[in-house]
């Protein structure tokens, strides 16, 4: 029993069931094993939740990332990439964990660090992708939040609503929606990409 196998019987309750239920006799029970075997590789049951919450970080942010800046030659075609992951066959069981891991932090403040810190790494992925195409940082920032936003609902939205737009139609929509030239401000100033 490796603690990678603890950690993902506990996301598994953690969906199933929330937080709450992520006790040391129902892993146990679901694993087959005996508590020695928890207490080989974390001391408490707080030690378990910060390796679920690493894991989650790793998995859903940081290897996301890299497999998305290794997929294609960047700029705009990272953002589609990353706006057609909702839609992709393991996504629905991602979205679940995210979901928990979102309603876990509503009241518990350890979840609602890791979350604060995805969130900042996500946006920051995101804002880049803006930067190189010509952006500038406010309307990097604030295209980068939008994109984030459409690609968090998608998550959650395209299982019940999702079949009202395919999917090449939605993305295409907000990648001309996300990538459209700045509008002038009244002083005269702009934000958009150069033009080719």
């Amino acid at each position: 029993m490796t603690e990678a196998d603890w950690v993902e019987a506990a996301i598994d309750i953690l969906v199933d069931e929330n937080v709450r239920g992520i006790q040391l006799h129902k892993l146990c029970d679901r694993l087959g094993v005996t508590k020695g075997s928890f207490y080989w590789h974390f001391k408490k049951r707080s030690d378990l939740l910060a390796a679920m919450l690493n894991t989650w970080r790793s998995r859903m942010t940081l290897n996301v990332i890299r497999s998305v800046t290794r997929a294609g030659p960047g700029g705009m075609e990272r953002l589609r990439h990353l706006l057609a992951l909702p839609r992709r066959p393991k996504s629905q069981a991602f979205a679940a964990i995210e979901t928990s891991i979102r309603d876990w932090a509503r009241r518990v403040e350890m979840p609602r660090k890791a979350i604060w810190e995805v969130d900042q790494i996500r946006m920051s992925f995101f804002e880049q992708i803006f930067r190189d195409h010509g952006f500038d940082e406010a309307e990097a920032r604030k295209r980068s939040y939008i994109a984030y936003c459409a690609m968090m609902g998608d998550s959650v939205l395209h299982k019940t609503l999702g079949d009202q737009v395919a999917e090449q139609d939605y993305i295409d929509k907000v990648m001309e929606l996300l990538t459209a030239p700045a509008v002038t401000t009244p002083d005269g100033a702009t934000s958009s990409p150069p033009q080719p």
